[in-house]
């Protein structure tokens, strides 16, 4: 009756163990596929799209950004305009992503103005946020003669 029984504590450090390992791998992940929380040196800083057109300078290379109307609303038509000085590009796209909240695909190839070397356009639209205002990020990513080139520019949209 006062016999004891010696209980195997080896699978108990296993999971412990195992368990660490997956909070590990998740925080990990989690900071790998996050979106940057720190400007980016293709962001431009200091500027709002509800007020004005945005520039950013990537040396040799500029790229401005304008959308219009301002301010800018969901559900809106909006009309887009990249220009692209210090090279010559053969294709821009423009994602708008929520950087709150997951809004969808909504990506638009801009057109080539025919008039105006370097300037292209298009149009599209915002969807609709059901908390009233949304911060959105919108990336122009393009092919150069100089590269390809990844730029974002963040604004709010009500």
């Amino acid at each position: 009756m006062g016999q004891t029984v010696a209980k195997n504590s080896k699978p108990q450090y296993l999971y412990l163990v195992l368990l660490g390992g997956f909070i590990l791998a998740i925080w990990l992940g989690s900071k790998m596929f996050a979106l940057p929380s720190v400007q980016s040196p293709g962001m431009a800083s200091n500027c709002d799209l509800n007020q004005q057109s945005c520039t950013v300078d990537m040396g040799e290379v500029s790229l401005s950004v304008d959308i219009q109307p301002r301010p800018v609303r969901s559900l809106t038509p909006l009309n887009y305009r990249v220009s692209i000085n210090g090279t010559s590009a053969s294709k821009v796209i423009i994602d708008l992503q929520g950087s709150e909240m997951y809004m969808g695909i909504n990506q638009t190839e801009l057109t080539a103005d025919e008039s105006s070397p370097g300037a292209f356009s298009g149009q599209g639209e915002l969807a609709i946020c059901t908390t009233g205002e949304m911060l959105w990020r919108l990336t122009v990513s393009a092919e150069t003669a100089a590269g390809p080139i990844n730029t974002w520019f963040e604004f709010r949209a009500k």
